[in-house]
């Protein structure tokens, strides 16, 4: 399974995040995915691992292998078939909501609505967005705990969930890099953005990420042959 949450940040990381933005380019590596069509470059002292043929990506301190930007196509597979009228803007939205959702016994927690996009301009054509989502949980009064005799349990009266503003997770980021046939983003979300996994811990410096983000560009890959199952059931 996917994995949701990023290891948190040590506090000298922002410092070298910053230092790896004044860098120039020309000193940079490039990771190119010939699967989803798309290319960036990252700063020399960071590695990027790919996963699953490029379909996520862990971007590191190639020092200490700490992960500090975490990324995800989405989707990353052909089937189902997109309906028309699919907006890439919407994709990673919904995207960036889903990944934060964490249930628990008698509790559940999310980030979402309401949330503020930017969109960022790039040198490369490609939609670049920043995303701040709220984040909540809600306890539920009364859940059964896993001890109680189920033959002589009391009837359940459902309460009102106990909600709790848990902060603000931002900024974290996608782009498009959608080709003719299926639309598609690069989520791109930095470890310490989370105030429900890190306690407010500083977040990365956002200006490497963003100018990471700028260097990418994507290129025309053939289309996959084959048919959806989903497209012959209806």
């Amino acid at each position: 399974m996917r994995r949701f949450w990023m290891i948190c940040l040590c506090a000298i990381l922002p410092a070298k995040m910053a230092a790896a933005a004044d860098q120039g380019e020309d000193e940079w590596k490039t990771y190119r995915n010939a699967k989803f069509g798309y290319e960036l470059s990252y700063p020399a002292e960071m590695e990027y691992v790919a996963y699953v043929d490029g379909a996520s990506g862990d971007l590191k301190d190639a020092r200490t292998g700490r992960a500090l930007i975490e990324f995800e196509v989405w989707p990353p597979d052909e089937c189902p078939s997109q309906v028309a009228g699919t907006v890439a803007r919407e994709v990673g939205i919904q995207r960036a909501k889903d990944v934060t959702q964490a249930d628990g016994h008698g509790s559940s927690s999310y980030c979402g609505d309401p949330l503020t996009v930017h969109e960022i301009a790039s040198p490369g054509g490609n939609k670049i967005y920043e995303l701040e989502l709220t984040c909540i949980s809600e306890i539920y009064p009364g859940s059964h705990d896993d001890d109680i005799d189920t033959v002589q349990e009391a009837p359940v009266i459902e309460a009102e969930p106990i909600v709790t503003n848990e902060g603000k997770k931002g900024p974290t980021y996608f782009v498009e890099i959608s080709q003719s046939w299926r639309k598609r983003v690069l989520m791109a979300d930095p470890a310490g953005v989370d105030p429900r996994k890190n306690g407010g811990a500083d977040n990365a410096t956002p200006a490497v990420l963003r100018k990471i983000l700028t260097t990418l560009r994507t290129f025309p890959i053939q289309k996959p042959a084959g048919i959806c199952i989903e497209d012959i059931i209806h």
